[in-house]
Protein backbone atom coordinates (compact mmCIF):
# COMPACT_ATOMS: atom_id res chain seq x y z
CA UNK A 1 0.00 0.00 0.00
CA UNK A 2 2.91 2.13 0.03
CA UNK A 3 3.30 3.67 -3.11
CA UNK A 4 4.27 7.14 -5.14
CA UNK A 5 1.38 6.10 -7.39
CA UNK A 6 -1.25 8.70 -7.37
CA UNK A 7 -3.49 6.39 -9.39
CA UNK A 8 -3.22 3.52 -6.39
CA UNK A 9 -3.98 6.25 -3.76
CA UNK A 10 -7.86 5.79 -2.36
CA UNK A 11 -10.02 9.37 -2.58
CA UNK A 12 -12.28 9.29 0.50
CA UNK A 13 -14.91 11.92 0.83
CA UNK A 14 -16.99 11.94 3.41
CA UNK A 15 -20.17 14.98 3.35
CA UNK A 16 -22.55 16.42 5.97
CA UNK A 17 -25.20 17.71 3.62
CA UNK A 18 -28.67 20.16 4.83
CA UNK A 19 -31.06 20.01 1.73
CA UNK A 20 -34.33 21.84 0.82
CA UNK A 21 -34.66 24.91 3.47
CA UNK A 22 -36.07 28.73 2.96
CA UNK A 23 -32.88 30.45 4.61
CA UNK A 24 -29.66 31.52 3.65
CA UNK A 25 -26.62 29.00 3.87
CA UNK A 26 -24.79 31.28 5.79
CA UNK A 27 -26.64 31.23 8.47
CA UNK A 28 -25.42 27.64 8.95
CA UNK A 29 -21.91 28.44 8.41
CA UNK A 30 -22.75 30.49 11.28
CA UNK A 31 -24.30 28.40 13.76
CA UNK A 32 -21.61 25.65 13.07
CA UNK A 33 -18.53 27.65 12.76
CA UNK A 34 -17.71 25.22 9.65
CA UNK A 35 -16.07 26.97 6.16
CA UNK A 36 -18.90 24.37 3.75
CA UNK A 37 -17.56 22.96 0.73
CA UNK A 38 -20.60 23.79 -1.81
CA UNK A 39 -23.84 25.87 -0.84
CA UNK A 40 -26.38 27.07 -3.27
CA UNK A 41 -29.97 28.27 -3.06
CA UNK A 42 -33.35 27.15 -4.50
CA UNK A 43 -33.80 29.17 -7.69
CA UNK A 44 -30.29 30.29 -8.51
CA UNK A 45 -28.48 29.63 -11.77
CA UNK A 46 -25.07 27.26 -11.85
CA UNK A 47 -23.16 25.71 -14.61
CA UNK A 48 -22.51 21.83 -14.84
CA UNK A 49 -20.68 20.63 -17.58
CA UNK A 50 -16.20 19.73 -18.09
CA UNK A 51 -16.69 23.33 -19.35
CA UNK A 52 -18.90 24.33 -16.37
CA UNK A 53 -21.33 26.21 -19.69
CA UNK A 54 -24.31 24.19 -19.06
CA UNK A 55 -26.97 26.31 -17.36
CA UNK A 56 -29.11 24.60 -14.59
CA UNK A 57 -31.71 26.10 -12.19
CA UNK A 58 -31.33 24.80 -8.59
CA UNK A 59 -34.41 23.12 -7.60
CA UNK A 60 -33.43 23.11 -3.99
CA UNK A 61 -31.35 24.63 -1.16
CA UNK A 62 -28.00 23.26 0.06
CA UNK A 63 -25.24 23.46 2.56
CA UNK A 64 -22.42 20.81 2.61
CA UNK A 65 -19.07 20.16 4.59
CA UNK A 66 -16.57 17.88 3.02
CA UNK A 67 -13.69 16.27 4.13
CA UNK A 68 -11.83 14.85 1.30
CA UNK A 69 -8.91 12.24 2.28
CA UNK A 70 -6.41 10.44 0.03
CA UNK A 71 -5.07 7.64 1.47
CA UNK A 72 -5.01 3.80 1.36
CA UNK A 73 -5.88 3.98 5.39
CA UNK A 74 -9.23 2.18 6.28
CA UNK A 75 -12.04 4.86 5.80
CA UNK A 76 -13.88 3.57 9.36
CA UNK A 77 -11.23 5.65 11.10
CA UNK A 78 -12.03 8.82 9.07
CA UNK A 79 -15.42 8.05 10.06
CA UNK A 80 -14.92 7.72 13.34
CA UNK A 81 -12.65 11.20 13.35
CA UNK A 82 -15.08 13.35 11.05
CA UNK A 83 -18.21 12.31 13.96
CA UNK A 84 -15.97 13.21 16.97
CA UNK A 85 -14.75 16.18 15.33
CA UNK A 86 -17.20 17.43 13.46
CA UNK A 87 -20.96 16.13 14.23
CA UNK A 88 -20.82 15.32 17.63
CA UNK A 89 -19.64 18.58 19.18
CA UNK A 90 -22.50 20.05 17.57
CA UNK A 91 -25.26 18.16 17.67
CA UNK A 92 -27.95 20.31 19.49
CA UNK A 93 -27.17 23.31 16.60
CA UNK A 94 -27.51 20.81 13.79
CA UNK A 95 -30.50 19.24 15.05
CA UNK A 96 -31.95 22.76 15.53
CA UNK A 97 -31.11 23.36 11.76
CA UNK A 98 -32.45 19.93 11.07
CA UNK A 99 -36.46 21.00 12.34
CA UNK A 100 -35.95 23.88 9.15
CA UNK A 101 -34.45 21.32 6.25
CA UNK A 102 -36.24 18.55 4.32
CA UNK A 103 -33.28 16.43 4.82
CA UNK A 104 -29.88 15.84 6.86
CA UNK A 105 -27.65 13.64 5.00
CA UNK A 106 -24.29 11.89 6.06
CA UNK A 107 -22.38 11.21 2.49
CA UNK A 108 -19.73 8.74 1.95
CA UNK A 109 -18.08 8.47 -1.57
CA UNK A 110 -14.99 6.42 -1.96
CA UNK A 111 -12.92 5.89 -5.01
CA UNK A 112 -11.05 2.88 -4.20
CA UNK A 113 -8.04 1.61 -6.21
CA UNK A 114 -6.24 -0.99 -3.95
CA UNK A 115 -8.27 -4.14 -4.10
CA UNK A 116 -12.01 -4.95 -3.71
CA UNK A 117 -14.13 -4.92 -1.08
CA UNK A 118 -13.65 -1.68 1.11
CA UNK A 119 -16.35 -2.53 3.14
CA UNK A 120 -16.87 -1.00 6.72
CA UNK A 121 -19.25 -0.76 9.30
CA UNK A 122 -21.27 2.10 11.85
CA UNK A 123 -20.92 1.87 15.39
CA UNK A 124 -23.92 1.31 17.20
CA UNK A 125 -23.52 4.83 18.42
CA UNK A 126 -23.29 6.61 15.21
CA UNK A 127 -26.43 5.15 13.83
CA UNK A 128 -28.35 6.14 17.12
CA UNK A 129 -26.73 10.32 16.44
CA UNK A 130 -28.17 9.90 12.54
CA UNK A 131 -31.23 8.48 13.51
CA UNK A 132 -31.48 11.06 16.53
CA UNK A 133 -30.66 14.07 13.78
CA UNK A 134 -33.29 11.84 11.33
CA UNK A 135 -30.16 11.91 8.52
CA UNK A 136 -30.57 9.59 5.85
CA UNK A 137 -26.99 8.12 4.57
CA UNK A 138 -25.88 7.86 1.38
CA UNK A 139 -23.04 5.53 -0.02
CA UNK A 140 -21.21 5.67 -3.09
CA UNK A 141 -18.40 3.10 -3.19
CA UNK A 142 -16.41 2.80 -6.65
CA UNK A 143 -14.08 -0.14 -6.59
CA UNK A 144 -11.66 0.93 -9.73
CA UNK A 145 -9.34 -1.56 -9.22
CA UNK A 146 -7.79 -3.29 -11.93
CA UNK A 147 -5.46 -6.48 -11.18
CA UNK A 148 -3.02 -6.36 -13.60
Amino acid sequence: MGTNDESEINQNHLIFRFLDFDFDPDLITQKLLLQPFSTGQKGEEYFIGPQKDIPRIRDCSHWDFEWKIKTNDFIGDFIDKFFKEIIVPRLESIKEIGLNCQAIRFIIVQYYYTGYNPGYRFEKEQIKILADLNAEIDMDIYCLYEDG
